[in-house]
């Protein structure tokens, strides 16, 4: 066999014995299905939420999943409803995520005060006799005992924490795939690097 045979016997060796861009392609697949293993959590948890508080929405717990996943993303709600595939379900994302104790500064400032709102709400006022204390609509006093309802359900059961280690873990996930491509790219590099040499 000639040298030159043999150089490139070895070349080729070298290149089919490498398995590390394989490995970490298959890694990368494992955190995908982390990933859907996440989005199975949340809906197990919104699920169990729609049952205990007995939520009615037009959205499938498969989109409220998705609103709680995007909610900790940072998108509005506008944006959310943007990736439900409708724009107009803003007002629809709004109400679920408030259901799914999950509050945006902007919810948890009426235009009265809270205190005076709650000590007339603990006195069952209606809510025309507490617009009319408080000089907002009926639909405002509405909309604010049904806030201050889930913020002090969140509080008392939990859900949020569940979300928040959820998340958590989606946060890592996410990472690991990052970092896990650099790697990739970096052994691809490297390999290329080699056989140059070689």
């Amino acid at each position: 066999m000639s040298d030159k045979t043999e150089q490139l016997k070895e070349l080729f060796l070298k290149i089919s014995s490498s398995t590390k861009v394989v490995e970490k392609q298959a890694t990368l697949h494992g955190d995908l299905k982390g990933s859907e293993e996440i989005e199975h959590k949340l809906r197990v948890v919104v699920s169990d939420m729609c049952r205990r508080y007995n939520i009615q929405t037009k959205l499938t717990p498969e989109q409220l999943a998705t609103v709680v996943r995007l909610f900790y993303k940072g998108l509005s709600d506008t944006e959310i409803a943007e990736e439900l595939g409708d724009r107009a379900l803003n007002k629809t994302v709004s109400r679920a995520r408030i259901k799914l104790h999950l509050f945006r500064e902007a919810d948890l400032k009426p235009p009265f005060e809270k205190q005076e709102f709650l000590k007339l709400a603990n006195a069952e006022l209606s809510v025309k006799e507490m617009s009319e204390r408080l000089g907002v609509a009926p639909s405002t006093i509405s909309e604010y005992k049904n806030i201050f309802g889930c913020q002090a359900a969140a509080e008392r059961d939990g859900y949020t924490k569940r979300f928040e280690e959820i998340i958590s873990d989606q946060d890592v996930s996410e990472r690991m795939v990052t970092h896990i491509s650099k790697d990739g790219l970096q052994d691809t590099m490297d390999t290329d690097y080699e056989t140059a040499e070689a």
